[in-house]
């Protein structure tokens, strides 16, 4: 209990808004039931943290989660570890990668898995969290190297340090958050006019959502500072202000305007020099000869080549859609895009069980998938990049159409229809985003005129003249 009380009483605590941290409980109440540490992560730390525990305890871990330890034996054998000898099972795995980078690769795999995979993921309020929550890490781990201070919460901190971000679009609206990141795109700014305008910051919902998961004070403590505090230049500690580097060093890596007061008392707390920014910056975007893991290009090259993929439809999963499209409209100088939603896809759920909706979803994902470059947008939402130009598209549409009703044939089990919305460059625009919103206002058209219907712009396409 005295703990507890003495968390309660957390220095970070004291500029919340009561009315906002009222406000902000029930969505972090929310979020905590999905906790990113799962059963098996907090397995192997805590065995890697054990002098005790044997090699054979970790391998039994391991395989108890295929999941992870097909994920382990990938990183094993990478080019980041640079290793002669290839693993070929797990016991050679944990041998290979040591007891260290075992416990990191641990955290950096489910932390990613969960921010990846979290609502509002792209969006302009939260952001491409899960690739920024690496970079912090490894920069974080490596800031506390080059001070000789622990590392290993400074990387916990560093992986979810904006989990916050996550909390306020809950509570105040997706809009409301997108529009207040638009106009303070990221720093001291940013947490400013967040606390302004909702009475909390991100960086104090993220650190009320860390003790709520039960993490360790010090962690939390560093999420709440990870922008400087009350003050936005506050450093209280060597832990607060590895996270604060190697934030700072990440957002520069981006193209972001570095928190030059708060890059200066993190550096004064750390007793380094601005030389080691350029430290950071490397162990963030390279691997050296070494072949030491820690490297953020390698690292993400490795989760992301599990992330691309929607694994229920095995189509392209909404980001790697979103990038490869947007790549492609360019070399190709155009193209079309079909948004496809099944109608009353809810209801099949609820009559028929999610078995059945699952094997709906891989259906529609088979079907649109010979008709160009198909992704899964999320949810019961599919997008299709047509090559050619408009009248291709609705080619595409209206045989989308069709084969969607010979599979789903009446009588022979649930009824399913498709609404599609069309749009192609130069109608409609050049750019994806343009052509997104074109195609979501055709489809909301579909909607309102009775589904079942494919529409460009307010026309539809009738279903007498689908192609055979």
């Amino acid at each position: 209990m005295e703990a507890k009380h003495a968390t309660d009483c957390a220095p970070w605590k004291e500029g919340i808004d009561p009315v906002a941290a009222q406000s902000v409980a029930g969505a972090i109440d929310q979020l905590a039931e999905f906790p990113v540490l799962d059963a098996t992560v907090l397995r192997v730390i805590a065995l890697c943290d054990d002098d005790e525990s044997t090699a054979a305890d970790l391998v039994d871990a391991l395989e108890q989660d295929a999941t992870f330890a097909a994920n382990l034996l990938r990183f094993s054998n990478s080019a980041a570890r640079a290793h002669p000898i290839r693993a070929k099972t797990i016991r050679q795995a944990v041998m290979l990668v040591g007891r260290r980078a075992l416990r990191r690769l641990a955290l950096e795999a489910a932390t990613y898995r969960f921010l990846e995979r979290s609502k509002g993921n792209g969006r302009a309020s939260v952001g491409q969290m899960h690739l920024h929550a690496i970079a912090v890490a490894i920069g974080a781990a490596a800031a506390a190297e080059e001070a000789r201070v622990p590392g290993d919460t400074v990387h916990l901190a560093g992986l979810l340090h904006d989990v916050g971000k996550l909390v306020l679009p809950e509570v105040f609206g997706e809009e409301a958050c997108d529009a207040l990141a638009r106009e303070f795109p990221a720093g001291a700014e940013r947490v400013l006019a967040e606390r302004e305008r909702f009475g909390i910051d991100h960086a104090q919902c993220g650190a009320l959502l860390a003790e709520r998961w039960g993490l360790p004070a010090e962690v939390a403590s560093i999420i709440a500072w990870h922008h400087g505090g009350p003050t936005g230049v506050g450093a209280p500690n060597a832990d607060i202000a590895c996270v604060q580097l190697a934030n700072n060093v990440s957002g520069m890596l981006g193209g972001v305007e570095a928190d030059h007061a708060l890059l200066e008392v993190a550096l004064d707390r750390l007793s380094l020099t601005s030389d080691v920014l350029d430290v950071l910056a490397d162990q963030m975007t390279q691997t050296d000869q070494r072949g030491e893991a820690g490297r953020l290009a390698t690292r993400v090259a490795e989760l992301e080549r599990l992330s691309q993929t929607d694994d229920l439809t095995g189509l392209a999963n909404r980001r790697h859609w979103l990038q490869t499209t947007r790549m492609a409209l360019i070399e190709n100088g155009g193209g079309a895009i079909l948004i496809c939603d099944i109608d009353h896809f809810k209801a099949v759920n609820e009559r028929h069980g999610m078995a059945a909706g699952d094997l709906v979803l891989a259906e529609i994902g088979r079907i649109i998938a010979v008709h160009g470059h198909a992704g899964r947008l999320g949810g019961d939402e599919f997008a299709v990049l047509v090559p050619g130009n408009l009248e291709e598209a609705v080619q595409a549409a209206q045989r989308i159409m069709a084969q969607v009703g010979e599979v789903f044939e009446a009588g022979s089990g649930p009824q399913i229809d498709l609404s599609l919305g069309c749009a192609a460059a130069p109608t409609h625009g050049n750019e994806l985003a343009d052509l997104l919103e074109a195609a979501d206002v055709a489809l909301l058209d579909a909607k309102r005129t009775g589904r079942s219907r494919a529409m460009i712009a307010g026309a539809e396409l009738r279903s007498d003249d689908v192609a055979a």
